[in-house]
């Protein structure tokens, strides 16, 4: 099993059969470079304050708030109720048709009348014109941690456009082992891959599920909101005739380099440049010695040397006394030897 923890668990579903997986991030940012904004004279952290853009004043994050920007410095106020009611508009499963590609509802700009009126006022007035009954606030969908098969389609189907984040999927425990190999192996003959449902972040995706090896590999899926159609932009592109000759050139230089893939041609050069740089910076720095962090056992040293420190003080105010009871005995003797 892999040394990472996992980012999720949960169970992987087909109709009836199930088991229960894990799936780790196929990519890491772990290796990335990442930089503070620092005080160029001290070198201390930079800290950001919350700032309103129009009257400077500092502002607490009690204040802070979400809002979708509809004209310059006119905001939507989007509170959390209507990002749960959002969340739970889900159809149930099996029931989306897919006949017809979903519609491109632009989001609004700006309403009319909204400039120079409260947002709260807006609204309601909004809410009175359109004559539009509240709905009740519906939960958000159950989190079922599963991984629920829908349909499946021929593998390579799905444009790679609309691929967003890779993961591992691998049995969780050893009863799961053999419905694991099941679900797999049936996806495996029928060349087929398999596309799910699963909620991360407090958010549902669409999940690609596919063989991969001795195990299984998935990948959340953009929304087809989020994909631009390429029409808009090819569709200006005028289709030349071009001279065989050229094409027999153009083709010659494609097979001169035409080679194997290897991961090395993917090597990232500015990290492994910055990487080199900031190792020269660290040598010529002078060593600092790390922090010690006080222990229990220096504690208890310390309340040693405190008791130790008090009885010392007390032998400290004793010592005068005792002086002078010694120098009070001493006269007294030379008395009494005057006096013999």
């Amino acid at each position: 099993m892999p040394s990472y923890r996992a980012y999720w668990k949960g169970f992987l579903k087909l109709s009836f059969v199930s088991c229960p997986i894990a799936l780790y991030p196929a990519t890491s940012a772990a290796e990335r470079l990442s930089f503070r904004q620092v005080n160029r004279r001290t070198g201390h952290r930079l800290k950001h304050k919350l700032v309103d853009s129009v009257t400077g004043e500092a502002v607490d994050s009690s204040n802070k708030a979400r809002g979708y920007e509809v004209g310059e410095n006119e905001f939507l106020l989007v509170e959390d109720r209507d990002i749960e009611r959002a969340r739970s508009e889900r159809p149930p499963p099996g029931t989306v048709e897919v006949s017809e590609p979903p519609r491109r509802e632009s989001p609004p700009t700006v309403f009319a009348g909204l400039r120079g009126q409260d947002h709260e006022e807006t609204t309601a007035a909004a809410d009175d014109d359109d004559d539009v009954e509240e709905m009740a606030p519906r939960p958000r969908p159950e989190n079922t941690h599963t991984i629920e098969i829908e349909r499946f389609l021929p593998a390579g189907q799905i444009d790679a456009r609309y691929f967003e984040k890779p993961y591992y999927i691998v049995p969780r425990e050893q009863i799961g082992q053999e419905s694991f190999a099941v679900i797999r192996d049936a996806m495996r003959r029928e060349g087929v891959i398999g596309l799910a449902r699963v909620v991360l972040s407090s958010r549902e995706r669409y999940f690609l599920v596919e063989p991969m090896g001795n195990g299984l590999r998935g990948v959340t899926l953009r929304f087809a909101q989020e994909v631009r159609g390429a029409d808009d932009y090819f569709d200006e592109i005028p289709e030349i005739e071009l001279p065989a000759e050229m094409m027999k050139l153009a083709q010659h230089i494609i097979r001169t380099k035409l080679d194997k893939f290897d991961l090395a041609m993917l090597e990232d050069h500015y990290r492994s440049a910055l990487v080199r740089i900031l190792r020269k910076k660290q040598a010529k720095r002078p060593a600092h010695a790390p922090a010690i962090k006080p222990s229990r056992a220096n504690v208890v040293s310390l309340m040693d040397a405190l008791r130790r420190s008090i009885a010392a003080e007390h032998l400290a105010k004793s010592a005068p006394r005792r002086r002078l009871d010694k120098r009070a005995e001493v006269k007294r003797a030379a008395r009494q030897r005057k006096a013999s």
